[in-house]
């Protein structure tokens, strides 16, 4: 087989284990409570651990529908791969296009958040905030991208151990916060504090800004803290015995994300005022560590390093999923086929590993003129859109496939009933049915209350679509040409 030959062969090389796809779900999702702390406890004030427990039933539901369909189709794509299973090249299409949108912003979003919690080791050592002002907040964040270009180019092996490695740290560090915090603020009276306001809040509709509205927006944003889940079925193809491993990641992702998210969120509005932890919006768990009972300070040093490592590997874990769902779809023809070119020494997708981190790293730098008061809420706005979308077909495909393709393989999410169709029977989970109502949901409320969001959102799916079509009547051309 010659050099072109190899470097277009669409196979991709079994590397990841257990503890490496457990690592991409929670590298992903864990990373993000680091960075949404301080937007939540502004929209939803005393009220944020509400909005974040309200927002982990897409998450929890999403999740478990990736698990099956993971295991029933272990193959690069995901979301992507299922919605066209189930619906067709279009609506998948549209759902990678989504999930394209979300990863891209989160390659550029979690960079920054990295270079956030540098900034503050950095601030120790020097006395300065040189790091995270205009242009260096930037530069920094592009070049660590490209640090990460040359490591996925290598191979996933490497990514995926530096990932579990990280997440290890962070699982210890988060047990350490909780073990200090979660004593502290029930033995100070502070918890019984936060309920008594958080029930007046929920009762008045007082909350960071006045109204139910900003507490609605609060959990369309929280929805960011559980965005990620679906990074372990892009790596399906490259899962080790994907059967077995990737239902116990993923319950395994879920579960711990889910009890972090809560309680630090609950953590970020008793042990210090809410104001507290807005204002320092770009490392907003360092005040929590630096406000905890004898290792408060010396903790806090250690969060900061912790919160720049592990969204870093959030970072990581962006290129690898834009870039699988843009190989997948290069090679089921949704896009040009060069998407779905393989390294001939690495068995890597280094065209989109490529083109996608130069396309964050753009963003980035265009992101230095504008101003950075909204910045981060609009990310994360813009971060959620395209990824409530995708989860939205995947609640609807898990429903679907269990009737198109009722013999296929795998673990089956449990809560099931049974419906009666042209004659057979079928098995449907209720699971997919409220994941699809509650995405539908947090994603209306999205659209109604981010208007910069919902053009920005909307602009890349109608050009998205247009160029998807255009591109679709071309290759029909060439076929009837020929």
């Amino acid at each position: 087989m010659d050099q072109v030959e190899q470097e277009d062969s669409h196979e991709l090389k079994r590397e990841v284990g257990a503890w490496g796809s457990f690592s991409m779900g929670y590298a992903d999702v864990g990373a993000d409570i680091y960075v949404v702390l301080g937007v939540i406890a502004f929209f939803a004030g005393v009220a944020s651990p509400l909005a974040f427990a309200i927002a982990a039933t897409t998450y929890v539901c999403t999740g478990l529908c990736y698990a099956e369909l993971a295991t029933a189709y272990p193959v690069a794509g995901g979301g992507q791969y299922y919605s066209m299973k189930a619906f067709g090249k279009l609506h998948g299409f549209i759902a990678g296009w989504g999930l394209m949108l979300a990863y891209t912003v989160d390659i550029a979003l979690f960079s920054l958040a990295t270079v956030g919690y540098l900034g503050v080791i950095t601030r120790g050592l020097s006395g300065r905030n040189l790091l995270v002002v205009a242009p260096y907040y930037e530069l920094t964040a592009v070049a660590l991208i490209l640090l990460l270009v040359i490591l996925n180019i290598i191979g996933i092996r490497y990514s995926s151990r530096f990932n579990v490695a990280i997440v290890l740290l962070d699982l210890v560090t988060v047990s350490v916060f909780l073990l200090f915090g979660l004593p502290s603020i029930v033995a100070s009276g502070a918890i019984s504090t936060w309920f008594n306001s958080a029930v007046h809040s929920v009762q008045s509709g007082n909350f960071g800004q006045p109204g139910y509205q900003s507490f609605a927006y609060a959990v369309a944003l929280a929805a960011a803290s559980f965005i990620g889940i679906e990074s372990i079925s892009q790596a399906a193809e490259e899962t080790k015995r994907p059967s077995k491993v990737i239902p116990k990641a993923t319950k395994a992702a879920i579960a711990s994300v889910v009890v972090v998210a809560v309680s630090l969120s609950l953590l970020s509005v008793s042990i210090v005022p809410p104001a507290t932890v807005v204002g320092e919006s770009q490392a907003p768990a360092v005040p929590l560590a630096n406000a905890l009972p004898v290792i408060g300070p010396a903790f806090a040093v250690w969060i900061a390093m912790m919160g720049t490592l592990v969204c870093y590997i959030s970072t990581n874990t962006g290129v690898v999923g834009v870039s699988r769902v843009t190989f997948s779809m290069g090679r089921l023809g949704l896009m040009p086929k060069g998407f779905a070119r393989v390294s001939s020494r690495f068995r890597t997708p280094y065209v989109t590993i490529v083109l996608f981190s130069c396309i964050a790293s753009i963003l980035l730098l265009a992101s230095i003129v504008l101003p950075g008061t909204d910045l981060l809420s609009l990310i994360i706005s813009i971060y959620n859109f395209g990824a409530l979308v995708a989860y939205m077909y995947v609640n609807a495909a898990a429903m679907v496939l269990r009737v198109k393709d009722p013999e296929r393989k795998g673990w089956k999410m449990p809560l099931n009933f049974t419906i009666r169709r042209q004659g057979n029977e079928y098995q449907i989970s209720i699971i997919p049915i409220i994941g699809l109502v509650s995405a539908a949901i947090v994603w209306i409320i999205l659209v109604g209350l981010s208007s910069v969001g919902r053009f920005v959102g909307a602009f890349w799916f109608v050009v998205g679509i247009a160029g998807y079509l255009i591109y679709r009547k071309v290759v029909e051309g060439r076929k009837a040409d020929a």
